[in-house]
């Protein structure tokens, strides 16, 4: 009985040691990322959770040190009074991590309830609020049209329903707009006298082998080896992309793991040399666009996500960060990056 005593004992002082030390931990972690979320939690009322894994957990304990004849009438007796001694165990840990997060972090927990009034602030007063972007050091239609004239067969392939298209000043008459959402496009650019088309079942280019002379890829995926195809020897073959830097700093916060490579002008211009495309030339463009006010930010976020500003409680972390550093800067800014390759095929066909 007296080892059984002294396994109770150590066990029960173990849990309330390590939940200390993990409350440290933790909490020190928290500050470092700026866990709004996590210092919330100790704002509100305490409530015992986990009760179902303590048992679980004190059952195994049991069953590795236990000496009693296993299903004994004493086995069971001394397995219920260990679950007993878990749970309330468990109970007294988690009290003694919760004020121990309410002294140690006390600071940051007021912090975060501030924070978080702010934002809801800020989400319910929305309006039309301000941002400064940097100027473009390149215009693509501009660029375009200077490869275009009027014996060209023109493709453009984008995702915005014919917008990119609509706005070039002057067209070839056999012009093509290759749109995921055709009848949109069909409405955009009905004026202008494009025949609009989509992909085929397969995913591919609806058109003939060696059919334009020129293609033009405006911010969306595409086949290198398609555009290939479908190009005249000699034909240009225009990639207007956003780099991988653009909006790194809202990306970062919602992927907080580091992607592989990077998607740039030298990234795109090796990926076309390497199936037989001269690069004419390329342009590259890094800028930003600066807020000074949560406002500001939330307009912009609902323009490209939406549901990142209605479900706001769930980006808490992020918008406290915005908040921070608006504070601190006065300002919050994100990068914008895009590029532009213009290849030419090889007038000679590539050997398989």
């Amino acid at each position: 009985m007296e080892y059984y005593i002294v396994l109770l004992v150590f066990y029960a002082i173990t849990l309330i040691f390590l939940r200390l030390v993990f409350a440290e931990i933790e909490g020190r972690q928290a500050r470092k990322m700026s866990n709004v979320r996590y210092f919330l939690r100790y704002h509100s009322k305490f409530v015992y959770r986990n009760q179902f894994s303590i048992i679980f957990v004190a059952f195994l304990c049991y069953m590795i040190v236990s000496v009693e004849k296993a299903f004994s009438t004493m086995w069971f007796l001394q397995l219920l009074g260990f679950i007993a001694v878990g749970v309330i165990s468990d109970a007294l840990s988690q009290i003694v991590y919760y004020y121990y997060i309410n002294f140690r972090f006390k600071k940051d927990i007021v912090e975060s309830e501030e924070l978080k009034n702010e934002i809801e602030q800020a989400v319910l007063n929305q309006g039309e609020e301000l941002m400064q972007q940097t100027i473009p050091s390149y215009e693509p239609h501009r660029i375009i049209e200077d490869y275009l004239n009027e014996e060209n067969h023109l493709a453009v392939i984008s995702v915005d329903g014919g917008n990119f298209t609509s706005q070039f000043e002057k067209l070839p008459p056999i012009t093509y707009s290759v749109e995921l959402n055709p009848t949109k496009a069909r409405e955009t650019l009905e004026e202008k006298g494009v025949k609009v088309t989509t992909f085929t079942s397969q995913g591919k280019m609806p058109f003939k082998d060696e059919k334009l002379d020129v293609v033009v890829n405006e911010l969306s995926n595409y086949d290198k080896f398609e555009m290939y195809r479908i190009l005249k020897p000699g034909g240009y073959l225009v990639v207007d992309q956003l780099g991988s830097d653009n909006y790194k700093e809202i990306i970062n916060m919602f992927i907080p793991f580091k992607l592989k490579g990077q998607w740039n002008k030298e990234a795109c211009q090796s990926t076309l040399t390497e199936i037989g495309f001269d690069i004419v030339d390329s342009y590259e463009d890094v800028g930003h666009i600066r807020f000074h006010s949560l406002s500001a930010v939330l307009a912009f976020m609902k323009s490209i996500s939406p549901e990142r500003v209605e479900k706001y409680e769930q980006f808490m972390n992020f918008y406290a960060d915005v908040l921070k550093k608006i504070k601190k800067n006065q300002f919050y800014e994100i990068t914008t990056h895009k590029f532009m390759v213009i290849a030419r095929k090889n007038d000679m066909k590539q050997e398989n």
